[in-house]
């Protein structure tokens, strides 16, 4: 029988997840201007993406886009 508390905690995502927005794009490195203010990030992505897109950034990797407004919430867990 498997721990149910190990299978749970390995669906949470290892790093946090970041929304930001693509300022400057040449495919695959991108620099995408972070919602809360902590400026600008180098980051890759394997799929393109276009200038003023709004994405999930986990690390230094673009995951993918993000609702194109609403509000960031920061959740605990």
């Amino acid at each position: 029988m498997s721990n149910a508390l190990k299978r749970l905690l390995d669906l949470m995502p290892k790093a946090p997840e970041f929304v930001g927005m693509i300022t400057h794009e040449d495919h695959p490195k991108y620099k995408v201007l972070m919602v809360d203010g902590t400026g600008l990030v180098m980051c890759t992505s394997s799929t393109k993406y276009a200038v003023n897109t709004r994405v999930f950034v986990s690390g230094q990797e673009i995951k993918r886009t993000a609702p194109p407004s609403g509000a960031v919430v920061q959740i605990e867990v």
